[in-house]
């Protein structure tokens, strides 16, 4: 029979007991623990370019672009609201995973008793002590007895649960896993802001466009109508053509109005974004680029790579798994120490003195046995916790790689719609030249003018639209392969 000493308990179980929870690794979750399958290439395809790095917006060649992104990043207040979040977020890390440190506090007291003892006959001695006078007791004719007493302390108390099994450094592990990934959250949602911003710019960009197109449509309409009324009263032309062309003329008044509150709400909006006044001047005679950045979108592997909130979705898996690791360790007996280091005496003035010190240690060890099933359903539901969070990361991944494959697609399909618009737009010109020549010879109607004038200007209107969504695509799909923000350090 083997007999162990009590005083090497310690050495022969619980030491071995640390060394096998306390230093197990902690399986970390990667993308091959994912049941998913990544396909090696994107069905649509672009031409291969380079990667497109750094400051992005200033390859569209547009200075006023260029200030509103950096303006945007020093001023806007949902960048501003999304940096403070990351803030709370860090010191909630913090919070969250100060279990693994002891606590430690100070506390400063000052105590006033009073006691009293009646019935025992000890009225007489202690009136006697004092010769008969005892300026802290009173005796009365019933042998009450009444005493006064203070007390100070100052003391220095501590609490240390000894992380033997790691729980508590899980605990930490999984909530800074859980800052970085809001972190990663957070700083696509910062770079998500900035494209959707810039994607608004160049809506209020065609816009400004759009105005102009109007303007010129209403100064070529008023030119035929001035012609038109000058033959009529002439008796060249009819009433109908004059009142045809007088319509014309208001209704193309109308567009520029309209294009013009269009133009005056994209630039407010504009504003506010980049934290400024909403004057609805912004933009003004501007043009969309004719070039755009070109981006190597790689392989769909890279995502997992690239995406903050795919980097995001795994942390999350990360800590869920710490997190369960931790629930079984709550199951294990815990030790805790305490103790305390002050002073106390019955003055005041004498609260410093070494003389009065006082000191206490203890240790103690608590073992859960009975708690109604409460720890071990607390591992169930983590066990959940870590599987739906692996789900969460399989949906971001195919919501992903659809997002890309969209974009992609899109992107074909505009460039035909280009393509075929641009040549629409030469034939809608030469067309409505043709037309006005041949009303001046009088062959032709002015309906047919005015029909081809029209024409002329909804393509043109068509082609802004086509290039400024060619643009907004090309900004999405820099935000779908995983664009990144740099955000300030948290201290």
């Amino acid at each position: 029979m083997i007999s162990i000493n009590k005083d090497n308990y310690f050495s022969y179980i619980i030491i071995p007991c640390i060394l096998f929870f306390g230093c197990a690794n902690n399986q970390s979750i990667t993308v091959e623990d994912i049941d998913i399958e990544i396909p090696d290439k994107w069905q649509t395809t672009i031409p291969s370019y380079e990667p497109l790095t750094g400051d992005w917006w200033s390859l569209f060649s547009d200075p006023k672009l260029e200030i509103f992104v950096k303006e945007i990043m020093q001023n806007s207040p949902d960048i501003k609201t999304i940096l403070n979040n990351r803030k709370m977020a860090y010191q909630n890390a913090k919070i969250n995973g100060s279990g693994v440190f002891p606590t430690l506090n100070s506390s400063i007291n000052s105590t006033k008793s009073q006691q009293n003892l009646s019935g025992f006959g000890f009225g007489k001695f202690f009136s006697n002590i004092n010769g008969g006078q005892d300026s802290s007791a009173t005796e009365s004719n019933d042998e009450v007895i009444t005493f006064d007493s203070e007390s100070f302390g100052l003391s220095l108390n501590f609490q240390w649960e000894i992380d033997v099994w790691g729980r508590a450094l899980n605990g930490r592990r999984a909530a800074f896993k859980d800052y970085e990934s809001i972190d990663y959250e957070l700083s696509y949602l910062a770079f998500s802001t900035i494209i959707r911003s810039a994607q608004t710019y160049f809506q209020a960009v065609e816009a400004s466009e759009q105005l102009k197109i109007a303007e010129e449509s209403y100064a070529s309409l008023e030119k035929i109508r001035d012609l038109v009324q000058d033959r009529f009263k002439r008796g060249l032309k009819s009433s109908l053509d004059f009142r045809l062309a007088e319509t014309s003329v208001s209704t193309a008044k109308i567009a520029i109005e309209d294009r013009k509150n269009q133009l005056h709400s994209f630039n407010r909006g504009l504003e506010i974004i980049s934290g400024k006044y909403p004057i609805g001047l912004l933009v003004s005679n501007h043009a969309l680029p004719d070039t755009i950045p070109h981006i190597s979108i790689g392989i769909p592997a890279d995502i997992i790579t690239r995406r903050p909130d795919i980097k995001a979705l795994i942390l999350r898996v990360e800590a869920s798994g710490l997190n369960l690791s931790q629930a079984k360790r709550n199951l294990l007996p815990g030790i805790m120490l305490n103790g305390s280091v002050g002073t106390s005496a019955t003055k005041l003035r004498d609260i410093l003195n070494k003389e009065n010190k006082v000191w206490s240690l203890g240790a103690g060890m608590t073992s859960p046995l009975f708690n109604g099933g409460r720890l071990r359903s607390a591992v169930k539901i983590q066990e959940s916790v870590v599987e739906n969070s692996k789900q969460e990361l399989i949906q971001g991944l195919l919501l992903a790689f659809s997002e890309i494959e969209t974009i992609l697609y899109l992107e074909e399909s505009i460039k035909v719609k280009i393509e075929a618009i641009s040549n629409a737009v030469n034939q809608s010109e030469s067309a409505y030249l043709l037309s006005s020549e041949r009303y001046d010879r009088g062959v032709t109607t002015l309906e047919s003018v005015l029909n081809s004038q029209r024409q002329y200007n909804d393509i043109r209107s068509r082609y802004l639209t086509l290039k400024r969504q060619r643009i907004e695509n090309r900004l999405s799909l820099l935000l779908a392969i995983g664009g990144s923000y740099e955000s300030q350090t948290v201290n």
